[in-house]
């Protein structure tokens, strides 16, 4: 998905609260938030919102001195999403498809995003998405691709959404799962680190993308290789929404430019497979 023009006053939103979170040096934040316009007034818009963040966020946190200043926000979103855990576990053992109440409960996840919201309510969301209909409804597709699957690529999104997504995985009964990780910190989205502090790295092998990039030999390999490919969140939305492969997209439409894209109203529930949306095209 190429940037839009909205898409800029997003950036220097999310730059501007970066900034402030990076150091307290009024200073040191108009330099950063300088040489981040500077990327944005020469920025390329065929390429994707996510690409353009990188680039903005990554000078902020070199100007700042900050290396991730999401660092406490991402422990607490885990700490509290881990405190879900047994519950979450509990609904999805009584639901009458489980598989269908773990895909719920991971898409319910995706509201921890500190990136597109300043505030928001999970548990609620949580059971807001429980007696849902998904807005584009793609999951028996997806069921049918598991059963059978020997390796599934989970391309992970959130600190804390990482535990709903834990959920899922472990109802999806393959032999293989792969979660990819941010290879740096940006905004709340989750590294390895973030993942193995709620046991990740106990139902599946992580690897790293750097984000906003499609690619990457280690990352490439596991791609070619995977019966199904979950891609989490508005972020791996727009880097991966033009990729060839058995993708499917998994998400709240928070943004009002990425639901426009998909086609659906502000904050449905997406579970939209990589077919459905080509021949929407």
């Amino acid at each position: 998905m190429k940037a839009t023009l909205d898409c800029l006053p997003c950036i220097v939103r999310q730059c501007v609260k970066l900034a402030k979170l990076a150091t307290e040096d009024k200073g040191v934040q108009y330099r950063a938030m300088a040489a981040a316009l500077d990327i944005l007034a020469r920025a390329d818009l065929q390429t994707t919102p996510m690409a353009l963040g990188w680039q903005t966020h990554s000078t902020i946190r070199e100007i700042c001195g900050h290396p991730d200043p999401y660092a406490d926000i991402k422990a607490k979103s885990n700490r509290q999403a881990m405190a879900m855990y047994d519950d979450l576990s509990r609904i999805v053992a009584e639901a009458d498809d489980p598989l269908l109440a773990a895909t719920k409960i991971a898409v319910a996840g995706n509201i921890m995003d500190f990136g597109a919201l300043e505030r928001f309510d999970v548990p609620a969301t949580v059971d807001k998405t429980l007696i849902s209909d998904f807005a584009i409804n793609d999951f028996e597709e997806m069921k049918a691709d598991l059963h059978g699957a020997r390796h599934v690529l989970y391309i992970a999104d959130n600190a804390g959404e990482i535990v709903f997504d834990r959920v899922l995985m472990e109802q999806m009964r393959v032999p293989q799962i792969t979660v990819a990780l941010k290879s740096e910190p940006f905004i709340n989205d989750a590294t390895i680190d973030d993942a193995k502090q709620v046991g990740l790295d106990e139902v599946a092998e992580l690897v790293t993308i750097v984000p906003g990039v499609t690619g990457g030999e280690q990352f490439d390999q596991v791609w070619s290789s995977a019966d199904v490919i979950v891609a989490k969140g508005q972020g791996n939305y727009e880097v991966f929404s033009e990729s060839r492969g058995p993708v499917f997209f998994l998400l709240l439409a928070k943004c009002t430019v990425i639901a426009s894209d998909i086609g659906v109203n502000q904050m449905d529930m997406i579970c939209q497979s990589q077919t459905t949306r080509q021949a929407r095209i």
